[in-house]
């Protein structure tokens, strides 16, 4: 999993601030001054955002306040109509150069081999051809189903897709069986393509006999018999001749082009619709503010993937790769990822904040041990002298590879601590963005000479947002203050087969309603502050956002997990905490050898010493006396996606865990916080 990949020994030795030094914005202008000067996109900090509307107070970035968002973004890339014209804009741009990278090992020696764009289009085409002319499938209706980890093969699949006008329906390698049957059956997936054929060993039969599936193709070579639905990239590559190749049809750009799963944190997963147009927007709208602040090749020359190529994020990062000619290398599998970056040595990359904070917390443990590594870090952090974070922070550089020139992080906020670290240690812009899978990843993202902490920045060029009243709260439009709507070439076309959710979300005057809250500043950034249906009140009348707090106190290193929940007849907040196994071994005295997880976590003391840091963590982000918790419950098995207490993207179900642990949450108020678990 993501959560531990980067926990092995080469992190270790890395020097790494100790967790009692909280960042430090003073003394950092050497940085400041290096990237305002580097990246400046004439973007004014103090006024980011610019009200185009009175009425409504209606925000867009303060650069593009009197563009039209609906135009502005279709002048970048304007030959680009569809996302099947990817390749050949990347064919153009990078003069027919290396597309997708493999790792090859020769006499013990690791190096790359890469197919050319115009090889990877062509194997693109093979694939479209053939499910248009062999498997019948009909452009702009037939929906293909696709579950594989990153690899070559899945753009191949993907783009082939594209070109041809089928709607590529993208699952997670994380899903059960049960789930997969499920969607394939609401999306009426005709084709179904897997990296291999364990990953659908267990329901095979099923798809056998489902007269839906026409085909199942595997990326890697198999043996099947010529009657089966089975067949493998391979027999077609070998099959199909240059005479078999058809002609692109055509597609419209506001056609779908892809389904993909929200991931679920207050119910089931939905089916939401992106159109090529919707993509292209975030695309295009990204490498607008990029370009904007001389973020462009060579900085951009070469990127390694390894988020799920099934969620949005990814995936219009790789069309921005494409777009740009830019040099690619998947990563099969995350635990591997520090050995891709050494090959690889990419000079871009778009991560998620618990990749940061593991490697970030994994090293911190050891940087404790030694008081000299302390002051070197807090002098580095500090940039006094100048030139000490060069040599403290090498090993850090090198193990993103040594080449990386830029990184955007998205997907879930990021503490201040963990981003003034990296932007000191990598010495480069690192940028936050904010968006949804409803509006197909754009929303905001901030200005890489804007060096504080907190903020999600301002819309990109391709977005209109607004902060409507949230219903029985004090959040208020008046004070700067809502749930944050979204408008724009973007917003996505609804939700598959679900018309009643669609208008949940999605208003008659095309705004997107996401759910969560945000706060524009006084330098006219936006900040998210709350999500709107997580909110909940207690007696006292507070109003209560428990995933903010979640960030807070998971900053514990005895904590691996925490949900906070309350009650609206009380007056505290109180939570289910699953310990960091490892981390209780290690430092409790009382986790003898022998002493299952289970027991340890029914030990008053360890109960006390966990809760006393949580007490710690509210004074040092100086919480408020009511969202201090009260009680809590120590709970042995990590929330995971086989007890459906986490998405596929890792958020906690909320839903499903409250009802969980509904009789857990209510002893905690009848008991004091010295009571013994009686639950486990």
């Amino acid at each position: 999993m993501l959560q531990s990949y980067f926990i092995r020994s080469r992190i270790i030795s890395v020097v790494l601030i100790p967790q009692s030094i909280l960042f430090n914005q003073v003394n950092t202008l050497t940085y400041k001054a290096r990237i305002q000067r580097l990246y400046n996109d004439g973007s004014d900090l103090k006024q980011q955002t610019v009200e185009i509307n009175s009425t409504e107070h209606i925000r867009r970035c303060s650069l593009h306040k009197n563009d039209d968002i609906w135009t502005l973004y279709k002048t970048v890339h304007p030959n680009v109509r569809t996302l099947g014209d990817a390749l050949h804009e990347g064919y153009i741009n990078s003069k027919d150069g290396p597309c997708l990278g493999s790792i090859q090992t020769s006499n013990g020696i690791d190096s790359l081999q890469w197919l050319s764009y115009s090889e990877v289009a062509e194997k693109s085409r093979y694939i479209g051809s053939y499910l248009w002319a062999k498997t019948k499938l009909i452009p702009i209706q037939s929906k293909v189903a696709i579950l594989s980890s990153n690899r070559s093969e899945y753009l191949f699949a993907e783009q082939a897709c594209y070109q041809y006008g089928f709607v590529v329906v993208s699952l997670y390698t994380t899903y059960d069986f049960a789930t997969i049957l499920s969607v394939l059956q609401r999306t009426q997936a005709e084709v179904l393509i897997v990296d291999n054929l364990q990953r659908i060993q267990t329901f095979q039969d099923d798809l056998f006999k489902n007269s839906q599936i026409k085909e199942i193709l595997v990326m890697d070579d198999t043996s099947h018999d010529e009657n089966s639905k089975i067949r493998s990239f391979s027999a077609i590559f070998k099959t199909m001749k240059n005479t078999d190749l058809r002609e692109r049809p055509t597609v419209d750009p506001d056609s779908i082009a892809t389904f993909i799963l929200t991931s679920g944190t207050t119910g089931e997963p939905k089916i939401a619709m992106i159109s090529h147009e919707n993509l292209l927007a975030t695309a295009k709208g990204h490498i607008l503010r990029l370009e904007k602040a001389n973020i462009k090749a060579p900085l951009t020359d070469r990127h390694c993937s390894f988020l799920p190529m099934a969620h949005v994020y990814e995936r219009f990062m790789l069309l921005q790769v494409l777009l740009g000619g830019t040099q690619l290398v998947f990563c099969p599998e995350p635990e591997k990822l520090p050995y891709y970056l050494s090959i690889v040595k990419p000079t871009q990359a778009s991560v998620v904040p618990r990749v940061l904070n593991k490697v970030y917390d994994a090293i911190m443990t050891e940087v404790n041990k030694s008081t000299i590594k302390k002051f070197l870090i807090q002098q580095a952090l500090r940039e006094r002298p100048w030139f000490l974070s060069y040599f403290v922070f090498r090993k850090v550089k090198k193990l993103f590879g040594n080449d990386l020139k830029v990184m955007i992080t998205g997907a879930a906020p990021i503490t201040p601590d963990v981003m003034h670290f990296f932007r000191i240690a990598l010495d480069m812009p690192i940028m936050e963005g904010y968006g949804q899978t409803e509006s197909a990843g754009a929303g905001t993202s901030t200005h890489p000479t804007d060096v504080s902490y907190g903020t999600i920045g301002s819309p990109v060029p391709v977005i209109d947002i607004k902060l409507v009243d949230v219903p029985d709260t004090n959040y208020r439009s008046e004070n700067n203050q809502g749930e944050i709507c979204v408008r724009g070439p973007s917003v996505f076309k609804g939700y598959y087969g679900d018309e009643a959710k669609t208008r949940e979300v999605l208003d008659k005057d095309g705004w997107l309603h996401t759910g969560d809250v945000g706060e524009w500043t006084s330098d006219g950034a936006l900040r998210v502050i709350d999500r709107a249906k997580h909110i909940f009140k207690l007696s006292q009348g507070h109003y209560i956002a428990p995933e903010r707090l979640e960030d807070v106190y998971i900053r514990s290193r005895w904590i691996s997990q925490i949900f906070i929940d309350g009650m609206p007849s009380e007056a505290t907040l109180v939570a289910i905490v699953i310990p960091d196994e490892d981390y209780v071994r290690k430092n409790y005295q009382s986790a003898v050898a022998g002493k299952t997880f289970a027991d340890l976590c029914k030990d008053e003391k360890l109960k006390e010493i966990i809760l006393s840091d949580i007490k710690r963590l509210a004074k040092v982000y100086k919480v408020k006396f009511y969202e201090t918790l009260s009680n809590i419950y120590l709970h042995s098995e990590l929330f995971s996606q086989n007890n459906e207490l986490l998405t596929v993207t890792l958020k906690t179900r909320r839903a499903n865990a409250r009802t969980r642990f509904e009789p857990i949450i209510k002893s905690l108020y009848r008991t004091k916080s010295t009571t013994k678990n009686k639950f486990s």
